[in-house]
């Protein structure tokens, strides 16, 4: 154990002993005088972060890298802390020093992108692989229903947590009972709906090179042998093994992106589900952007 992870354990440990009323006067304190990354990140001494979110009432990410501490072959930060109220989210967490892939994308070259998609594949079948069927449930890290940008419709009409596949993924692709879609994308979306071999995984949620650190920088992931880190577990949960892979992709609009093209190389497991999503999107009528 290094002298910085001896420092986050005594710190998680104090944490613990704080009520909560005292620990949001710190947190509010660290607000004024930690360094802002960006809106509601705040970076503080020791290595730490502090994150302030206003729509995670449940602690979600905190609950996401709670679990993922537990699994092996995953890199992500560590959580030291979370405080939840009515209004906000306060998660404390190891803050990750490096580049942001989403800052860098052009400087990174084809050999990059390759180590990249091998660390990402690797990772995420690790994770597939530790959770698959954990669970019999389909909802957040937290346990509650599923609340995402790429199906607004169910939060906002229907918002459960459901118990199998088929209902989660009648709720990704919608509209097939429409007359401009029963005779053309219904036949090739329906059978996939219909599958009962699909295991509930732990994903996640939101896999985009703005959520991926490459740890110490560009130069020193090049020259070491740490793999890149993930970031953001905000929309972390219990979904279909397809789920992942569809939501890396989903603001992709061009068949060719390169983005896109990566993705069904970190996840060749769901070709077939990424071909069927891209026939959705782009015959469904249903806006999702």
């Amino acid at each position: 154990m290094t002298l910085l992870q001896t420092h986050h354990m005594i710190i998680r440990t104090l944490l613990r002993l704080i009520p909560q009323r005292l620990k949001l006067l710190l947190y509010g304190f660290a607000t004024r005088y930690g360094i802002p990354i960006s809106p509601g990140i705040h970076r503080l001494p020791c290595g730490l972060v502090l994150k302030i979110t206003s729509n995670d009432p449940t602690g979600n990410e905190a609950a996401g890298l709670g679990f993922i501490q537990s699994l092996q072959g995953v890199n992500a930060p560590h959580l030291i802390d979370v405080v939840c109220t009515p209004s906000a989210a306060y998660l404390l967490s190891t803050w990750i020093s490096g580049d942001c892939c989403g800052e860098i994308w052009e400087q990174l070259t084809e050999s990059d992108k390759e180590r990249l998609v091998a660390e990402l594949r690797t990772q995420f079948s690790a994770i597939r692989r530790q959770t698959a069927d954990r669970r019999q449930l389909i909802c957040t890290a937290s346990g509650a229903p599923i609340c995402d940008p790429r199906i607004p419709w169910f939060s906002e009409e229907s918002p459960r947590v459901l118990s199998s596949c088929q209902d989660f993924l009648a709720e990704v692709w919608v509209g097939l009972t429409l007359s401009s879609n029963i005779e053309t994308i219904r036949p090739i979306i329906q059978p996939l709906i219909e599958r009962q071999d699909i295991p509930i995984i732990f994903c996640h949620g939101d896999l985009l090179p703005r959520n991926l650190i490459l740890p110490g920088g560009l130069k020193c992931w090049r020259a070491g042998s740490t793999a890149v880190f993930l970031i953001d577990w905000e929309y972390s949960g219990w979904m279909p093994v397809p789920w992942e892979a569809l939501k890396a992709t989903w603001l992709c609009c061009d068949y060719e992106n390169e983005w896109y093209v990566m993705m069904r190389r970190v996840f060749p497991e769901s070709l077939v589900d990424l071909d069927a999503d891209w026939e959705w999107r782009s015959k469904s009528r249903i806006t999702i952007l």
